[in-house]
């Protein structure tokens, strides 16, 4: 490939690729858009997307009888990428498909799109680690929480996506 030549697989390219469908993932979570969360021109504003994102994480992650957590720890963002596709307006609602992407050691890599009727208006892709509250650092994923992570991620004819998977299903 040459230098002008655009890899299919680059995320920093993601943006003239195919938008992905809702049916992509495997939870779905309905946030309804507010008026307050219109800027001057009457569009959501940017920090609402990321809203919508983390309300759909913790949907998933604080709810103990899809993700068992030991006493005395949480899971917190590392990382959150998001692209911006199209604009959103209020009135209406929006949808945030989420799937895990990736079980780690102490982490859990998550992938969303975000969609108003059926357009696709973002997508993410988040990191969020296991923390010890007290002493504040990350901690191992205990086998039953990372099982309970995995059987999530076996979505569509019972695969369990790799990150090349996701790319592939975000970027055909």
């Amino acid at each position: 490939m040459t230098g002008s030549e655009a890899d299919p697989r680059d995320s920093s390219m993601s943006t003239k690729l195919v938008a992905p469908r809702l049916g992509d993932f495997s939870i779905t979570t309905v946030e309804k858009l507010r008026f307050a969360d219109t800027d001057r021109n009457g569009h959501i504003t940017n920090t609402v997307f990321a809203v919508c994102c983390q309300s759909a994480r913790m949907e998933l992650l604080c709810d103990p009888k899809r993700v068992p957590l030991p006493r005395n720890t949480q899971f917190v963002i590392a990382k959150l990428v998001l692209e911006f596709r199209a604009e959103m307006h209020w009135p209406g609602t929006v949808e945030i498909g989420t799937r895990v992407e990736r079980v780690g050691r102490s982490s859990v890599s998550l992938a969303q799109a975000l969609f108003m009727n059926e357009r696709c208006a973002a997508i993410a892709h988040s990191v969020v680690a296991l923390l010890d509250i007290a002493t504040r650092r990350s901690v191992p994923l205990p086998e039953e929480t990372a099982d309970a992570l995995r059987a999530i991620a076996r979505w569509n004819y019972g695969q369990v996506h790799t990150p090349a998977d996701t790319v592939a299903a975000l970027h055909p």
